[in-house]
């Protein structure tokens, strides 16, 4: 530049001047410099400025003031390495001469210089660009813009353009209409990443190139999705969202994990239900615990198959829960619990809720509530009979899946608390195929606590179902479903019946096998006898014993001792016990049956062996004393006689004292007599005025084996008694309890002129057992009366047996068939 009115001094002296030590020289060189006017000086200023490594510092400062105010482009390299020199004061001369050259160049230096180290240069560098080039600046700004967006420079640079609010004009200028200026602009766009440019990526991307596409895709990972969420709302609701479906599921959806309840939330905004049909999907297999809340919502989608969808989601999202939460290994279980505690109170409030939800809402809900008792099996009893009852298939179905003994339990549980859901089982039965229902249903055959309830509830499931096939089931594992079809075929009479029962006999189950005999017996099977008598080796002693309580009834004593025998020492005490009464009570009835045939001896002897085996033997006879009957009442009073009596049966007999029966009387006085206590004699005395003359005699010898002197006394009267029997019993009770004579006695009752007196002579002769009395004896052998000569035979017989050996030839001539039986007998003794 030519300065017209400057120094015409040369300038190369005036460029030595300034090197003086005069400061007036030096400042009129200076401005005799800046405002000299040859058209060399620039070249001269220049040539000394480049040679600033030689020249001294003094010198250097002036020359670039001086540069810079002539504008001396040339220069601008000399400012630019003078920016990297040590001393500050040089670098903010020559970045002040650069400011002041005011070219392109200079600008693309200056903002160079915005990483300088020093924070004095940044600020001035910023301060020139503001003040001297401002939103002029953008180019160059853009120009020096580097990649790396974590360089000072580009932190600088983008401050610099806040200063300036160049993004709004980038803004202004991308949001014409005109699409070329939007793709012209792009490139500017993308230099920078700032959450208000990603507007301007939306509205742009569903006109953009697929180039541009798949940059802005790119760009948009830059950001977090929850940043970008906003954006993509204000598109859905101002209707401008479905350009933009694809670009969501690269950018958002595909980051599902960085926010997925902030994404489930979006898409339930979504109004396109083929859009969200499309993407929830993927989404809902990567649901959380802490997606429970957001995956309720979208049950309320108006879409029947998405809201399918959510609950498939939210019943697998529980069970993964929980077994997370059941993991040893698992770092969360704590916050993991609470958030299912919190799904499962949630849940169960909208069981219990009796409000206004919809019939899908509360079929929604009965899901997840099935999904969180299939973890938690106790949340189901609450809520079991209202399932049942109105949605007893979609229940069921879920409760299969539970072990059935468990299942099973639970039904019974039901019926036992309220029977009348029996009734709703077997509505369900109709048509029903599904083995495990028809399993639960036998089994629960025998769950009725009543037996009429039990039989009412096998009648109709018979008279409903009788076609189902039954075989499968009575091969079931469960012998109670085994035992309940068994009835249930048994009831309905079914083709080859008999062989389902016969196979059932050799069941594993010792009740499945009870069963079986019991539905034979039912059947009447004519074979019934050979099954039982297997099954008394059954190892059960249920079964035996069942076994042997019906061949008990069916047969014949004589048949049936031999089984009871083998019991007798079983290990069973059961089976035991109930041989030894059988046996007894087969014992009692041939005792009774037999008793009057059986010795004196044997009788006793029998009688104290059936004591043994049945403790209640003697309390049964007692009670036979107040029989009706008078055949019973004789029988117990002369059984009683055989047998050991306690208290309570002298009690008895002394009741039965005043029986109607003479014969009953008689024997009861025997009996007293023979159990010989000394206290009875009082009452004794009392049936010395019986009308009977056989009671009266009784009596006498009642009283006569008590062996008391007493007794004496009493007797003495009645040698004189008219009745033969009763004079002879006193006979024999006074010789045996004194050595009286009674000779004459016998003697007046021999010469009596009433056969029986002489008789009953003879036998007390007999009974008192004395060789003495032969010779009174003998001469009756012979005698024409019968009576007679059988008490004389008896009576020889009782003495001395072998004095009869001399008779026995004419005695076994007897025309008496009575003697010659009697005869008979006594012939082995005699022999």
């Amino acid at each position: 530049m030519i300065w017209p009115f400057g120094s015409k001094k040369d300038p190369e002296l005036l460029i030595k001047d300034l090197e003086s030590s005069d400061a007036k020289i030096r400042e009129a060189a200076f401005h005799g410099l800046i405002e000299h006017p040859s058209p060399q000086a620039d070249q001269i200023v220049l040539a000394a400025l480049e040679a600033f490594h030689e020249a001294s510092r003094d010198i250097i400062l002036p020359l670039i003031d001086v540069a810079g105010k002539r504008g001396i482009q040339e220069a601008l390299p000399v400012f630019k390495a003078l920016l990297k020199d040590p001393e500050k004061r040089i670098r903010e001369s020559a970045l002040q001469a650069i400011a002041s050259l005011q070219t392109q160049e200079s600008l693309d230096i200056l903002i160079s210089c915005l990483s300088d180290n020093d924070p004095g240069i940044k600020q001035k560098v910023q301060q020139i660009i503001i003040e001297e080039h401002g939103q002029e600046a953008m180019g160059a700004l853009l120009r020096a813009l580097p990649e790396d967006r974590n360089s000072s420079l580009y932190f600088e640079i983008v401050s610099l353009m806040e200063e300036l609010d160049l993004f709004t004009v980038i803004k202004n200028n991308f949001e014409q209409p005109d699409l070329l200026v939007k793709d012209f602009y792009f490139d500017t766009l993308i230099k920078f990443s700032r959450p208000d440019f990603v507007p301007l990526y939306l509205n742009f991307y569903p006109k953009a190139s697929q180039q541009r596409r798949e940059k802005i895709a790119h760009l948009l990972f830059d950001y977090a999705v929850k940043d970008l969420l906003p954006y993509f709302k204000e598109h859905q609701r101002s209707g401008n969202f479905e350009g933009l479906y694809n670009l969501s599921e690269q950018v958002i959806f595909s980051r599902f994990d960085q926010a997925k309840e902030e994404i489930l939330e979006f898409v339930c905004s979504v109004h396109d239900t083929r859009f969200r049909m499309k993407v929830l999907p993927d989404l809902l297999k990567k649901l959380d615990p802490y997606c429970f809340e957001k995956g309720f919502d979208l049950l309320k989608d108006s879409s029947a198959e998405i809201r399918n969808q959510v609950l498939n989601a939210l019943t697998a999202l529980i069970k993964r829960t929980w077994e997370r939460m059941n993991d040893k290994n698992e770092p969360n279980k704590v916050t993991l619990a609470g958030l299912y505690d919190g799904v499962e109170r949630k849940i169960v409030e909208l069981m219990r809720d009796r409000g206004d939800l919809a019939d899908d809402q509360r079929k929604n809900a009965r899901r997840l509530f099935f999904a969180l008792a299939q973890n938690r099996h106790t949340l189901i009893r609450p809520f079991i009979k209202e399932l049942l009852q109105k949605n007893f298939h979609e229940t069921y179905f879920f409760l299969k899946e539970w072990p059935f003994d468990e299942v099973f339990n639970l039904f019974h549980w039901l019926i036992e608390s309220e029977p009348s859901f029996g009734s709703l089982m077997l509505a369900a039965l109709q048509g029903n195929t599904d083995d495990s229902l028809w399993r639960i249903v036998f089994k629960l055959i025998n769950s009725f606590a009543d037996e009429e309830d039990r039989e009412t509830f096998k009648r109709n499931l018979v008279a409903r179902n009788r076609n189902i096939a039954i075989e499968k089931f009575l091969k079931d594992s469960d012998p109670g479903v085994r035992l309940a079809a068994l009835e249930f075929a048994s009831e309905c009479k079914m083709n080859g019946l008999v062989e389902l029962l016969k196979t059932s006999t050799k069941d594993p189950s010792p009740l499945v096998r009870l069963t079986a005999l019991k539905c034979l017996n039912q059947q009447h099977n004519p074979q019934m006898q050979a099954f039982l008598t297997e099954a008394l080796n059954d190892p059960d002693e249920t079964v035996a014993f069942f076994a042997l309580q019906l061949l008990q009834q069916m047969l014949q004593p004589a048949q049936l001792a031999p089984m009871m025998v083998k019991f007798i020492n079983s290990s069973s005490e059961k089976l035991r016990t109930f041989a030894l009464e059988q046996i007894a009570a087969l014992t009692k009835e041939r005792y009774k049956a037999n008793f009057a045939k059986l010795t004196p001896e044997v009788r006793k002897l029998a009688g104290k062996v059936l004591q043994k085996l049945d403790q209640n033997f003697t309390d049964q006879v007692i009670d036979d004393l107040s029989s009706l009957d008078p055949q019973t009442r004789l029988q117990a009073a002369l059984l009683l006689e055989n047998i050991n009596v306690n208290e309570k049966g002298k009690d008895a007999l002394l009741a039965a004292m005043k029986d109607p029966s003479k014969l009953v009387r008689a024997a009861i006085v025997k009996t007293l007599g023979v159990i010989g206590d000394n206290d009875l004699i009082k009452h004794l005395i009392s049936f010395f005025n019986d009308p009977d003359p056989r009671v009266r005699a009784n009596t006498i010898e009642a009283i006569a084996t008590l062996g008391d002197r007493q007794a004496i006394q009493i007797l003495l009267p009645f040698l004189e008694d008219n009745n033969n029997r009763i004079r002879a019993n006193a006979l024999v009770g006074i010789r045996k309890i004194g050595n009286f004579n009674i000779v004459p006695i016998l003697q007046k009752m021999l010469t009596n002129k009433d056969p029986n007196m002489r008789a009953s002579a003879i036998w007390a002769m007999g009974e008192i057992n004395d060789a003495n009395f032969l010779n009174f004896i003998f001469p009756y052998l012979n005698d024409r009366n019968e009576m007679l000569r059988f008490n004389a035979i008896k009576a020889v017989a009782r003495i001395n047996p072998q004095m009869l050996s001399q008779y026995m030839p004419v005695l076994r001539k007897d025309p008496s068939p009575k003697i010659k039986k009697l005869v008979a007998e006594l012939s082995y003794k005699v022999l």
